[in-house]
């Protein structure tokens, strides 16, 4: 029965965990983002407009459910020039429509850009394949 019991505690541990890395990811600033809230596609972007993050801060989107990403780029400067196109790089969470890139070594970007960068999220409704809309945010990495 012990032995039932530490996994048991193992389990709630991690999902408990899993909540909070959640939660960090998608947070909110309090401040509402008009083209996000305003927008039935977008239902977060990762990081926030504005925020300020670190090197190896995760960079996506969180689509609703109708929703498929096309294509995800970051540029390492806030008017989105020289974009890096990360799309094939990117983790698609099922079910929940996020599209995460985490920079890492042996990846297009190893680590985010010191001072501004943008990100550029392109996607379209799975029922209406070829119309695309995009977003572009920006967020400074200190």
């Amino acid at each position: 029965m012990a032995r039932r019991q530490r996994l048991l505690l193992a389990a709630l541990i991690a999902v408990g965990l899993g909540f909070i890395a959640s939660a960090g990811l998608i947070g909110n600033s309090g401040t509402p983002d008009l083209s996000v809230t305003d927008n039935p596609a977008v239902e977060a972007l990762i990081p926030n407009r504005g925020d300020e993050v670190l090197q190896q801060q995760s960079v996506g989107i969180d689509l609703s459910s109708q929703y498929q990403l096309v294509q995800l780029t970051i540029s390492a400067d806030a008017r989105c020039l020289r974009p890096v196109d990360v799309t094939a790089h990117a983790r698609h969470v099922e079910g929940l429509q996020w599209w995460i890139y985490t920079p890492a070594e042996g990846r297009p970007i190893r680590e985010l850009a010191a001072e501004s960068n943008c990100a550029e999220a392109t996607f379209e409704k799975i029922a209406v394949p070829g119309v695309r809309e995009t977003i572009r945010w920006s967020f400074t990495v200190n």
